[in-house]
Parts: C-alpha cells; structure tokens; sequence
C-alpha cells in the first residue's frame, strides 16, 4: 500500500515522536509498502540530512510574500489550506496512487491540514496521539488547537493512543482509538538483570522538563544515604547544578540517537529511574503521557525505579501491573528498598522479561500497527 504521512515532525532515528514514526515506518517500507512524506519547508530544512532515504519526502514551500498570512482558524486557514492541497497534494495523491493518510495529533498546522485532505479526497486517515494537546498547551493558542485537534479526530478513522488515559480525556472518541505503546529498537542486546557492580549505578536518560527539576534534586539528595550514584543524560542546561551539589550525580549532555544512550546505559547502569513530580497538578501532562523510556529500559534488561502520582498514566499502569519496583512518594526508606529488589528480588527480572518479549516486543507492537492501518 501506498501511506501519505502529513505532519512538521519527520520519521528520523532520534527519540520521542519521531524515532517511533521512523522505526514503524521503516518497517513498512521493508514490508514492502510506500511511506510518502508530506511536511513544509522549515521543517525539511531543519532535519533533512537524517531522514532516511528511502522514504519519499514532499514539500509544503513556506509563505510567499503575496500569501495572506496564516491563522490556524477561520477563513485564512481554509484559504491556504486549499491552496496547499490545490497546487501541492491532489496530484501528488493521484499520481503516488495513495491509499491512506497518517496523521499525528500536535501542533497547530499540519495537524489540521491532514484532516482537511481527509475532508477533500474521503483517504482513511489514522493518526498517532501521544501527548494530549489540551494538557500541553496553556498559550493563546489553546483554543484553536483544541479546535483543530477535534477536527482531526473526527476526520480519523483510528487513532493509535499511548496510553488509557486518553479514552478518558477524549470518551467521544474511545471507540476509535487504539492502544499502541511507543515501539522501542529492536535487536537491543540485553544486559544482564544482576550486573556485578560495587555500587548502585543509577540511569536516567531522555527529555527533562524543568517540571521534573525539583523530583530530581531530591531523589539526588537520597543518594549519599542509600550509597548509590546517579547520571542524568538529559537535554536541561539547568540539571548540571545538581552535579555540582551533589557529587554522586553526573550529568551528561543528550546522545545524538537512542542508540548511543542505550549503550551508555548498558555499561554503566544497573538501574534506571523515572522521576515525575508527586502531584500532578505540576506536570499535567502526565494524566495521558507513557513514557517511551520506561519501554527502552525494559528493553535493556535494565529494572526501573518509577516515582510517579498514583493517578498518573504511568502510576495507573504501575498498580493495574503490579510493578514492583514503583513508589507514590519520595520516601527514602521506600525507596531504599526497591532499590535492594532492584538488585535481588527474582520477580522483578521475570516482570522485566516479561514486558520486553511481549508487552514492549517491537515485532509485535509493528505487527498490531500495521494489520490495523491495512486493514
């Protein structure tokens, strides 16, 4: 089948978003489908050099200087939308021969052209929706996104979800939604769960929210007393002071790809940590947010510390699973002893095992994704 994929954030082997669009996506086209791209100018240009070369990329050109200018609501939207899908995207439908859209739920521009497109050519559309929009953005553009967000889910025909939440935040639109965790790497080699190291070595390696800040100064503070270390590989200029107040912490800047902080983490760790803030109200996003770090971790063999709100996606996940190694509270004595199991308890390495070859099994979530989308 032939895909046309509509969004400013590109397949590329990074993390977050992209890196799951790019690994689905690969494995479409090695499946012997097409995987077209659609995405404006700025966009291109930022990320152009990563971008795998077979997949098909087209461009929306930026503004010319006798545009109207662009309002993502109202008449200046459907005016350059239908110019974009006049001049750039009916032919390039008809002539790739393009059987059905892809979409992802963000922003406040491509978002909505995809569901315009859908509009004009009645394509299928199924789109990703991995951060709730309306717990993300709190600017003045909150009510055109929440806007375009309805508009997207109405044009879709599923809607691949990351967590549970989201039926709950959008019950209007649960019949159409699907449960597809973030699709880690495949052929990850595993480390051993009981890795013969002196010492407790702590990893936490992906985006750190000025939010999380706080959760991390004073799980830092435990560490001198539990006799454990922590590296931060994080992408926060701000996380460096706690290097320098705490001398078991080591922050590292962000690795180019996954794979490079997989490796680090390998060697290094014996433990991974997730750190959320203990109320929610600090980091509201959290309510529908699955991290896809906890999912690189399992996949590492590595066991994960998680301190996470008890209504959280993640704090849910944790008491419906049963997860061993998962605290409410930053309470030191708690937490002092997961870290003990981390290293002893048996039942923990079988709940590691166990998510990594069937929950988080990469050929498996790819399989689910693709029978839904051709189906």
């Amino acid at each position: 089948m032939n895909f046309l994929f509509i969004s400013e954030n590109l397949p590329i082997d990074t993390y977050a978003s992209e890196v799951v669009f790019y690994r689905h996506f690969k494995k479409l086209v090695e499946n012997g489908h097409s995987v077209h791209i659609l995405t404006d100018q700025n966009s291109y240009t930022n990320r152009k050099k990563d971008l795998w070369s077979k997949f098909k990329v087209h461009i929306l050109p930026n503004r010319k200087w006798y545009y109207l200018p662009f309002k993502p609501f109202g008449i200046l939207k459907y005016i350059r939308f239908s110019h974009y899908y006049y001049t750039y995207t009916k032919n390039l439908i008809v002539e790739q021969k393009i059987n059905k859209l892809i979409g992802y739920i963000s922003g406040n521009f491509l978002m909505a052209f995809a569901a315009f497109v859908q509009k004009k050519t009645s394509l299928p559309l199924i789109s990703f929706f991995h951060d709730d929009t309306n717990e993300l953005n709190f600017d003045d553009d909150k009510k055109s996104i929440n806007h375009n967000t309805i508009e997207i889910l109405n044009a879709s025909a599923k809607v691949f979800i990351a967590s549970e939440a989201f039926k709950t935040n959008w019950s209007k639109y649960s019949h159409k939604f699907c449960l597809l965790y973030p699709i880690p790497t495949d052929n990850i080699t595993s480390k051993s769960i009981y890795p013969k190291l002196t010492n407790l070595e702590i990893g936490y390696s992906g985006s750190v929210y000025n939010e999380i800040l706080p959760s991390l100064e004073k799980f830092s503070g435990y560490l001198a007393e539990m006799n454990a270390n922590l590296t931060i590989i994080g992408n926060n200029e701000a996380v460096y002071q706690l290097s320098t107040q705490y001398k078991q912490v080591t922050c590292l800047p962000m690795f180019d790809t996954a794979k490079e902080a997989n490796n680090y983490l390998i060697v290094n760790c014996n433990i991974c940590l997730i750190a959320y803030p203990e109320n929610m109200i600090d980091m509201p996003w959290i309510k529908t947010c699955f991290p896809s770090k906890f999912i690189q971790y399992c996949m590492l063999g590595l066991p994960t510390l998680i301190i996470a709100p008890i209504d959280s996606a993640l704090g849910k996940w944790c008491t419906q699973n049963s997860w061993i190694l998962y605290s409410e509270k930053y309470d030191i004595k708690l937490i002092n002893q997961l870290l003990h199991q981390a290293l002893t308890n048996e039942d923990v390495a079988k709940q590691v095992k166990h998510l990594r070859n069937k929950v988080f099994n990469p050929n498996i979530l790819h399989q689910n994704f693709e029978e839904t989308l051709i189906a």
